[in-house]
């Protein structure tokens, strides 16, 4: 059994406002049980001062004493948390800007709520780690202590006046009157916060000895009354007749007794005392067996209820920040996921964690944006011309533009009626290295330059860059990445599908380095892709800051990208990860599609405003319906 002791610190009330330290614990024993001890820390930046602080204080704490207490109906962490929700929903105005921490100890498991800054944490085994740290919304956790732990509830200012180390080590000592006196001097030191305060509570362990009477054994005396003792008369010895006489001439038979015989009742009286002494004896085996198995049934429920509240809880408020905070909601329901691991992993069986389960799985898509899906066949190049396996897709007008290097042919796929038919042919494209496309043209990269291609070739732009090359087009513009010359040329389109003279689109003082350059996309800034997930952001021909952020589990190497003008999304191919992730502009994670199929993807293209992600595999376009949107 656990007991605590706690011990508080506060700083001065005063223009930067006041804190307030209270505990409670109910005069109902049945109230002990369900609802425990409970302590609040409650602060008040500006607003109220003097007799209308106390009196506004007095006010609040009454509030959650009487609300918390009241809420028969509700479990003690659901109650403690929607206590604290009423209370700061009451007391919050825009003068008064209210801070509570609450914890609360019953029947074993510690429960804690915030709201507005404060934070509540733990001290075990020398160890120091965070329970809760609050903000704009209340959150709330709970767990089962161990003896010797010591939890510290406190404001934001009480934390921003004692750092995690000082903390530390005033708490080496398990002692909370002590540690408060090593604090006292931190809060009161340098510059006057009046909301600075915590409250410092220790679990101990209690042994419970019950006192065994023994029983009074009653002894009944009784008088033993004394022999009479008759004196025999002496007499003469009578005379033997014939007979008697006779009868002593004849030998007499010996009687032996023979040893161990007891009395029937006595033996009778032995085996039964031996039986019911088996009896016990195996009663109390069995009894102990029991004792074991209840026991570790206890310590088993302990362990997962502990778990089970915590990870339904976070689960629960990753589905409410969803919208509000994504990043927070990933977080919170990524740990919940660990959590339900653990507890599968004790092999209990609870409907709650069957509920638990069945919650996680239908929020999955809402809150990860990660979904488990199967591609559709979208076209199979195959029927189109015998042998064609793409190499370079794009895609440009509502169609997308498929490039089979080896048989030196272009086909075209319109996105929402699949009709399709090939661009040029072997006739007219040989050796092709690269291709572009914008609206119905289709430009092929050559080693010699760059031309329009349909029923014949036409060459736009002559070749000046030192060796291998890419090639984007963009609102109507044509771009050449040169990996050797490490620079990015723009040609501006002019009237009747020609364009104007090379310049140079990075910033004279930008030096970049494009050898090792897997493939690029543009949507008004360009994205270069390198091995190993690295992507350079190039804006008005100056790098930017991009990284790929969120994601999980981490991407181990993006195969390929797409960056659209018409979309608002960035699109990785993760191949290993059999999967494509969506990151905004900027990398920060939004989406992710899984499925075995993707691992045999080398290409994506994207058309957001068709709803559709399409893959080539080589011989065949996949699509997959985009969610997300």
């Amino acid at each position: 059994m656990l007991k605590i002791i706690s011990a508080k610190v506060t700083a001065s009330p005063g223009d930067s406002g006041w804190v307030q330290v209270h505990g409670f614990s109910p005069a109902k024993p049945e109230e002990t049980k369900s609802r425990g001890q409970l302590f609040a820390v409650v602060a008040s930046k500006n607003g109220k001062e003097g007799i209308e602080a106390i009196s506004f204080e007095r006010e609040v704490v009454k509030r959650l004493r009487e609300e918390y207490y009241n809420s028969t109906q509700e479990k003690t962490f659901d109650a403690l948390k929607s206590v604290t929700e009423k209370v700061t929903n009451e007391f919050s105005t825009d003068g008064e800007r209210i801070e509570i921490v609450c914890c609360a100890f019953a029947d074993g498991v510690v429960y804690s709520s915030a709201f507005g800054g404060g934070s509540v944490l733990i001290s075990r085994d020398g160890a120091l780690a965070s329970i809760l740290e609050s903000g704009a919304e209340v959150v709330a956790a709970s767990g089962f202590p161990k003896a010797g732990d010591m939890i510290v509830a406190g404001t934001k200012a009480f934390f921003e006046k004692v750092t995690l180390g000082e903390l530390k080590s005033k708490l080496i000592e398990k002692n909370p009157e002590s540690a408060v006196e090593g604090l006292t001097p931190l809060v009161y030191g340098g510059i006057e916060i009046g909301t600075a305060g915590a409250i410092i509570i220790k679990f101990e362990q209690v042994f419970e000895f019950q006192q065994i009477k023994e029983p009074e054994i009653s002894q009944e005396v009784r008088e033993i009354p004394q022999p009479v003792m008759r004196e025999i008369p002496k007499s003469q010895p009578p005379r033997l007749g014939f007979l008697s006489r006779l009868t002593r001439r004849i030998p007499r038979k010996n009687i032996y007794i023979k040893p161990g015989i007891q009395d029937e009742a006595i033996s009778h009286s032995r085996k039964l005392t031996l039986s019911v002494g088996v009896i016990l004896l195996l009663v109390l085996v069995i009894s102990i067996g029991f004792g074991i198995r209840q026991k570790r049934v206890n310590d088993l429920k302990k362990e997962y209820q502990g778990l089970l509240s915590q990870a339904t809880s976070e689960v629960d408020q990753a589905i409410s920040l969803a919208s509000a905070d994504p990043e927070r909601s990933r977080q919170l329901f990524l740990d919940s996921e660990q959590k339900l691991a653990q507890i599968q992993a004790l092999k209990v069986k609870d409907p709650k964690i069957e509920e638990l389960q069945k919650k996680v799985g239908e929020s999955r898509a809402a809150v990860l944006g990660e979904y488990t899906i199967e591609p559709e066949l979208f076209l199979d190049l195959g029927l189109l011309s015998s042998g064609f396996k793409g190499d370079s897709v794009s895609s440009s007008g509502g169609s997308i533009y498929v490039l089979d290097k080896a048989g030196s042919r272009v086909v075209s796929i319109a996105v929402d009626t699949k009709k399709s038919k090939v661009v040029a042919g072997p006739t007219v494209i040989e050796n092709p290295i690269d291709m572009a496309s914008y609206e119905d043209n289709v430009f092929v990269l050559f080693s010699d330059g760059i031309y329009l291609v349909g029923s014949n070739k036409t060459k736009v732009i002559e070749k000046t860059w030192s060796g291998d090359a890419l090639i984007h087009s963009f609102a109507g513009n044509l771009y050449v990445l040169d990996k050797a010359g490490n620079a990015v040329f723009r040609y501006s389109g002019l009237p009747g599908n020609t364009f104007g003279s090379q310049q140079s689109w990075l910033s004279s003082s930008t030096r970049a380095d494009f050898s090792g350059t897997l493939g690029w996309g543009m949507n008004g800034a360009i994205y270069v892709l390198y091995p190993n997930s690295r992507i350079l952001k190039y804006s008005l021909g100056s790098p930017q800051g991009f990284s790929i952020s969120g994601v999980s589990p981490e991407i181990g190497n993006v195969d390929a990208l797409s960056a659209d003008p018409d979309n608002q999304y960035v699109y990785l191919l993760d191949k290993a990860g059999k999967r494509v992730v969506v990151v905004d502009k900027n990398g920060k994670y939004k989406a992710q599609y899984i499925n075995e199929q993707i691992s045999g993807a080398t290409r994506v293209v994207v058309s957001e405003a068709e709803k559709k992600i399409i893959l080539l595999t080589g011989e065949k376009l996949l699509s997959i319906e985009i969610k997300h949107i």
